[in-house]
């Protein structure tokens, strides 16, 4: 998918929250079945083929910047695959409920000129994700002052994962 002089800078990492409904069904599923063994039965069926289609939707899932744009790939009877370039985004937001704040995890919601608009559920990296974008198209604007302040605080964000234990590699642009 990548043209020549393109490369791959930054993923977006799937949280292990993508798996909670059908963990939750299948735990149903075997409670029911203590009392009514055939509802328990069923409900087992629904978990696992929920189960299958979650794994399916981890396979496919994509969201990765590049130098140049913003490549998603989502979906699974209709697959999307969408390609922005940078100049042509105008926000990377975060959507993220009480679970995303307490297990770490947020939707990744781009927004292109006109009425696109993509959403990717349970990146695990969103905030860096989002951060690393910004710093790309501050570098290209110009925007020195906003660029140091960038710095100073992924500074600040990699020393505190190193005293957590939680050491990141370095970007180099």
């Amino acid at each position: 998918m990548l043209v020549s002089g393109e490369e791959v800078l930054l993923v977006g990492k799937l949280h292990g929250a993508i798996y909670w409904k059908p963990v939750v069904i299948l735990l149903f599923a075997m409670f029911v079945s203590l009392y009514v063994p055939m509802f328990g039965l069923i409900f087992g069926f629904v978990g696992l083929i929920s189960l299958c289609i979650t794994v399916l939707i981890q396979h496919y899932l994509l969201l990765a910047v590049t130098n140049k744009r913003v490549l998603a790939r989502y979906g699974l009877l209709q697959m999307d695959v969408v390609d922005i370039r940078l100049s042509k985004i105008e926000s990377i937001d975060l959507e993220r409920m009480l679970p995303g704040h307490l297990f770490g995890y947020a939707n990744v919601v781009v927004m292109g000129t006109g009425q696109r608009v993509i959403r990717i559920p349970y990146i695990a990296n969103a905030e860096s994700f989002r951060r690393f974008y910004n710093e790309m198209v501050l570098a290209e604007e110009g925007n020195e002052e906003v660029e140091e302040n960038l710095k100073a605080e992924r500074d600040e964000d990699e020393k505190d994962n190193s005293k957590n234990g939680k050491g990141k590699k370095s970007r180099s642009k």
